[in-house]
């Protein structure tokens, strides 16, 4: 799972991408697992999203899915 701050980039090489590590069972487990992650942030939610992948790299969901 990737989480990418864009409020306001850090940086002109683009914004702040880093991944979440984790395996999970289910696409409703990954969900809630990058929801929970975002609001330990104590960030507006609106400005980090998430991309959850399988396991080979094939990009599954996002934010943009409704999930926040």
């Amino acid at each position: 799972m990737e989480i990418t701050l864009a409020d306001p980039p850090s940086s002109e090489d683009g914004l702040p991408i880093y991944a979440l590590t984790e395996s999970f069972d289910t696409l409703a487990d990954a969900k809630e697992a990058a929801v929970d992650h975002i609001a330990k942030l104590g960030r507006p939610p609106l400005t980090v999203m998430f991309t959850v992948m399988d396991r080979d790299g094939v990009t599954v969901a996002t934010g943009d899915d409704g999930a926040i």
